[in-house]
C-alpha cells in the first residue's frame, strides 16, 4: 500500500489529481487532500506520505519552503507545476519528478509508472541543484544529477567524455575515468546535454566534442577520444560531424 498527499492551492487540481491518481492505482491511499499549505505542512509532520505531490506556487508558503520545513524528507516528492521550458529542464537536470499541468490521465500514468520502476528518496543535493538550476533561469547549468542503481551521482557536465547507450540505461564516461551506468535512454541525456555541446554521433554514443583526440576516416569514420575509446560515425552524421570537429582541432 502506498500514501500519499496532495497539496496545491487550487481545489480543481486537488480533486482532479486525486481522481486521476485513484483510477491509476487502486492500491493507493491518499490519506489527506489540502489547499492550504500550512495545514498540509502540520499534517506530514504526524502523518508522513510515501509520496507527496507538491505544488510549487502557493501563497503563504511556497512548495519549497514547505519542503524546507520537513528536513530531512523520508519520503518522495513528484511536483505538479505551471512552470515554463526552462524550470522543465531545472527538473530535469536535478533528476526531481515533476507533472506539468495540466495534469492529464495519461501525463499521472507516466509518472507514476516512472516513480513505482525507481522509488529513489531525492538527496538534498538535488534539491540544491534544482535550486540553483531556478534561480539561473535555465541558464548555464553545470551540474546534473545522474540517477544510478542505488541512488543519484551529481557530476560536472564539462567532465563528461561520452555516453553509451546500453539497451534503456547508459553508461557515462568521466574525465576522471568514472564510469556510471544510470537508469536512462541515451535520447533522454541527448535532450539535457545537447544544450551544452555534446553531439549525438551514432544511435548509441553521445561525444563531448571537448575530448576528441583525433579522427580516423577509415571503415567509414572514427573518433578517437581522451580516454582512448574509438566510436563509430554514422554515415548520416560523418560529414556535419567531421567539419565540426575538424575545425575544433585545428584551434586546439
Amino acid at each position: 500500500m502506498t500514501n500519499v498527499i496532495i497539496i496545491d492551492d487550487e481545489a480543481h487540481c486537488t480533486h482532479v489529481l486525486k481522481s486521476l491518481i485513484e483510477k491509476a492505482h487502486s492500491d493507493y491511499t491518499i490519506t489527506g487532500v489540502f489547499n492550504n499549505p500550512l495545514e498540509g505542512l502540520e499534517f506530514i509532520k504526524n502523518n508522513p506520505p510515501d509520496l507527496l505531490f507538491l505544488d510549487i506556487e502557493m501563497p503563504s508558503l511556497n512548495g519549497f519552503a514547505l519542503l524546507d520545513k520537513l528536513q530531512p524528507i523520508d519520503f518522495d516528492v513528484i511536483f505538479t507545476t505551471a512552470y515554463g521550458e526552462y524550470a522543465i529542464k531545472a527538473f530535469k537536470y536535478s533528476a526531481i519528478n515533476y507533472l506539468l499541468k495540466p495534469i492529464t490521465e495519461k501525463s499521472i500514468v507516466k509518472a507514476l509508472s516512472n516513480w513505482e520502476k525507481r522509488r529513489k528518496k531525492t538527496s538534498s543535493k538535488q534539491w540544491e541543484l534544482l535550486h540553483d538550476h531556478l534561480q539561473e533561469g535555465g541558464k548555464d547549468c553545470s551540474q546534473i544529477a545522474l540517477p544510478t542503481g542505488i541512488g543519484y551521482q551529481i557530476v560536472e557536465i564539462k567532465s563528461i567524455v561520452r555516453c553509451q547507450s546500453d539497451s534503456n540505461y547508459t553508461n557515462v564516461y568521466c574525465a576522471d575515468e568514472n564510469k556510471i551506468l544510470i537508469s536512462r535512454t541515451l535520447k533522454e541525456i541527448e535532450e539535457l546535454l545537447g544544450d551544452h555541446g555534446f553531439i549525438r554521433v551514432h544511435r548509441s554514443h553521445l561525444i563531448n566534442p571537448q575530448f576528441v583526440k583525433g579522427i580516423l576516416k577509415h571503415h567509414g569514420g572514427s573518433l578517437i577520444m581522451q580516454d582512448e575509446a574509438e566510436i563509430p560515425v554514422s554515415r548520416q552524421k560523418a560529414e556535419q560531424i567531421n567539419d565540426i570537429l575538424e575545425t575544433m582541432l585545428r584551434f586546439k
